[in-house]
């Protein structure tokens, strides 16, 4: 393990403490110096409000586990990924390969550390209150732009309560900005990117906010869009194709969002987002784990596109005593991508080698989601706030995979031409039935040739339901005690079928194809919470958490198989979170300290595992746990201006009984994937006088990422590095425009490591590495 500097200081800090309300870091530092938070002789750090749970509140109330930073400070830090902040955050591991392919592991509970797995995710990824996961195959993972949005919500442990089957461990939520009815604004940005090695990119975005009845009326519009370019960083060197930067690759976003408040109690607010992606070759491997990012692992190019949309009505009545909220919403997602196996099978590809040699693996998936959720809650109660809520959700889903080499899907293009032309002369004289009669008795389907020569030709589709009530209730007895209790009852069901075809088919079905199944998954379950919270005064109090978590099941998408254990299906898994956290400040609000202590019991716990042919398939395997400390300081320094915050964290999460892994049996206290070992970070920040001609502002800061084991299978170590960033910010706010520039470097020492391998073989293991360093300045105008 790698010795960087500070690590036995800070393991040493998380070692002596419960953890916290982990990591709003630098946005709660800029916050915490700007004129709101402080008078002309009494600065204090200034509290951040959230919304993650339905409500607003302050986030340091809640008796949970919390991170928040807003957008506009994501845009200053120039974060270009949801990574960059995630990293910053105790108990949490993300590993991105390529936008929207993305792992996030919170508190340890994982299946996989490969960012492209299609195992679904155990953590919710929301905008606003609209889940964008699928139930149980997942496909996209959203990271947004900073640009325009209001800040992102980091909900660390079970969330079922409030947010369903789509929360296991926790929630990345996202809340864009609000359109406003009766202002004006428009923003302007421009960043440009270039990374260590790599080709140079130019990102842009625009919004206009808009009142359509004036300044005094009550309907108004926010139109934003952002163009994007994804700079390249991996090298194709095999000669006969030698490239550099191939994985470079571009998107857009539109955001739309339409508000009409007809009275002081009626909201109506819609909202429409798009985005997509396009790498004409998305090659993401390195031959080596040091580095450079150069490959001969691949015989053809990966491409790699994706969309996904949201459209969401959102109606609000606010009464005296209570509100009711409606939230329509319906998501579309669409993933196209191929990757060249022989690698993962075989190892590097001789010199030489032919194309005809490649083993292309391509996934096609499509998924939509209505989602229906209404709920009536208390306002301004003093002694009792209530919650009740119904939600429906239907969600359909078709996920298929083709494997075979590239020499039989050439064969098989000019055999499928062939047996065309055959069956057009032969239903030209009436003998079609005749003709496909003979060429079924050859084993061969007329229509689907292709299919039935691959390695494995299969698809799923299926269709994903839940519905549940629930409730949540905080109960204030005394001034100094909180009670808090809820639920969520619900039911899902996954109704669908396999249909697999070719020689892995037949392999596993007797030697008949297509091998399929046809079921249905019903289950049904309720998700508790209970928390109390005692207050020994405004500055300091406990709190104890129990909660709940639950994921769908699903039908898995390679053939079953006896022989190598592979199930049909897959049950729900759950897990039971019980935390004990400590919050404090000191010094009139100048200092704050949090610390928070969880064990996880983790039942049915679900992991990816790997077929004959290396292909993922999902299964239970009894029982985890997980146990871990987070901890965060926050300090306004006495030196004008400068905010230090430091947070630190460790998880422990293994296996608690035996396993079938394949043909193989896996013991007890193997570790989970994904979850690192400790995670810690450090920022300085300084932020200048308003009233300075040039306002100045800046932060360094360092960030540590521990040991993770890349799969369950095995004990192959990734992550274990740190990294140094910077960036300075200078603005004119006397400047029509108030003029922005953002000078940001992340990974200034270019740390090179793996965040996931893909295991061959041979000796030679290819990885996925982080991001290198990457330099970037951003020109902003706001009006």
């Amino acid at each position: 393990m790698k010795n960087f500097p500070g690590r036995q200081i800070i393991a040493l800090l998380t070692s002596s403490v419960l953890v916290s309300a982990a990591a709003g870091a630098a946005d709660d530092a800029q916050k915490s110096s700007s004129p709101a938070a402080k008078s002309k002789n009494h600065r204090v750090l200034e509290e951040v409000i959230v919304t993650a749970t339905k409500r607003e509140k302050s986030m340091r109330d809640l008796p949970a586990s919390m991170a928040a930073i807003s957008g506009e400070n994501m845009e200053s830090q120039g974060i270009l990924s949801i990574n960059d902040m995630l990293e910053q955050t105790p108990g949490v591991t993300a590993n991105a390969a390529r936008p929207g392919d993305q792992r996030i592991v919170m508190r340890g509970i994982s299946t996989s550390s490969s960012p492209n797995s299609t195992v679904p995710y155990p953590v919710g990824i929301f905008i606003g209150d609209t889940a964008l996961n699928e139930p149980y195959a997942a496909s996209i993972t959203p990271d947004l732009s900073a640009f325009d949005l209001a800040a992102v919500e980091v909900l660390k442990g079970p969330q079922g309560t409030l947010f369903g089957g789509a929360a296991l461990s926790g929630v990345l939520r996202y809340r864009l900005n609000d359109p406003l009815p009766d202002e004006f604004q428009a923003r302007y940005f421009a960043q440009y990117i270039s990374p260590k090695d790599g080709s140079e990119a130019l990102t842009q975005g625009v919004v206009v906010n808009a009142p359509l009845l004036g300044e005094d009326g009550d309907l108004g519009i926010r139109l934003t869009y952002i163009t994007r370019e994804y700079p390249g960083v991996t090298d194709d060197i095999r000669p006969e194709q030698a490239q550099k930067d191939v994985n470079s690759g571009e998107g857009e976003q539109i955001r739309v969002g339409v508000i009409w408040e007809p009275s002081e109690e009626w909201q109506l607010k819609f909202t429409y987002l798009d985005q997509d992606y396009n790498a004409e070759n998305g090659l993401i491997i390195a031959d080596s784990r040091e580095g450079p990012r150069e490959t001969e692992g691949s015989l053809i190019p990966w491409p790699n596109k994706h969309r996904f949309a949201l459209y969401n009505l959102g109606i609000q009545y606010t009464a005296e005593k209570f509100e009711v909220i409606s939230s329509t919403s319906r998501t579309e997602k669409e993933r196209f991508n191929i990757i060249d196996s022989y690698g993962g099978i075989a190892g590097i590809p001789p010199a030489g080698a032919p194309d005809a040699l490649a083993i292309p693996f391509e996934t096609d998936q499509e998924s939509t989601s209505f989602q229906q959720e209404l709920r009536i809650q208390s306002v301004g109660g003093e002694k009792l706030e209530w919650l009740l809520g119904a939600y429906y959700l239907r969600s359909p889903i078709r996920y298929a995979l083709v494997l075979n080499s590239q020499a039989l899907n050439m064969a098989s293009g000019s055999y499928e031409e062939l047996t065309n032309a055959v069956n057009a002369t032969a239903n030209a004289f009436g003998l079609g039935a005749i003709t496909a009669e003979t060429l079924a008795s050859l084993g061969l389907d007329a229509g689907n040739v292709a299919c039935e020569l691959a390695v494995l030709c299969a698809e799923t589709n299926a269709l994903a339901k839940e519905q549940a009530l629930f409730f949540d209730l905080t109960w204030y007895p005394w001034q100094f005690l909180e009670i808090s209790a809820g639920a969520r009852v619900y039911q899902t069901t996954v109704a669908g079928g396999f249909v697999g075809q070719g020689v892995g088919a037949r392999a596993v079905n007797n030697g008949m194809s297509p091998a399929n199944l046809t079921t249905t998954i019903e289950e049904e379950g309720i998700n508790p919470k209970f928390s109390v919270t005692y207050r020994f005064s405004d500055d300091h109090s406990v709190y104890f958490l129990a909660n709940k978590g639950f994921r769908f099941g699903g039908i898995q998408n390679i053939p079953e198989s006896e022989l190598e254990n592979v199930p049909g299906t897959y049950k729900s898994d759950y897990i039971w979170n019980y935390e004990l956290g400590a919050r404090s400040s000191w010094f009139d609000n100048r200092l704050e300290f949090d610390v928070t202590a969880f064990h996880i019991d983790y039942t049915d716990a679900l992991v990816v595992l790997k077929n004959a042919i290396q292909i993922n398939y999902y299964d239970n395997v009894g029982t985890a746990e997980s146990d871990g400390f987070e901890a965060n300081l926050r300090w306004l320094t006495p030196i004008p201006g400068v905010v230090l915050t430091v947070s630190g964290g460790t998880v422990d999460a293994k296996t608690t009984e035996d396993f079938q892994a394949g043909r193989d049996t896996v013991p007890a206290g193997k570790p989970l994937p994904g979850s690192a070992d400790y995670q810690y970070s450090g920022n300085l920040a300084f932020f200048g006088s308003p009233d300075w001609l040039v306002n100045v502002s800046g932060l360094i800061g360092y960030t540590y990422v521990g040991e993770t084991y890349n799969d369950i299978a095995n004990d192959d170590i990734v992550n274990d590095y740190g990294t140094y960033n910077f960036s300075l910010n200078l603005s004119l706010p006397s400047l029509t425009g108030n003029p922005k520039l953002a000078l940001n470097v992340l990974n200034i020492t270019d740390e090179t490591a793996a965040v996931s391998l893909i295991n061959t073989p041979s000796a030679n293991d290819f990885a996925i590495l982080n991001a290198p360093r990457t330099i970037s300045a951003r020109f902003s105008l706001e009006f």
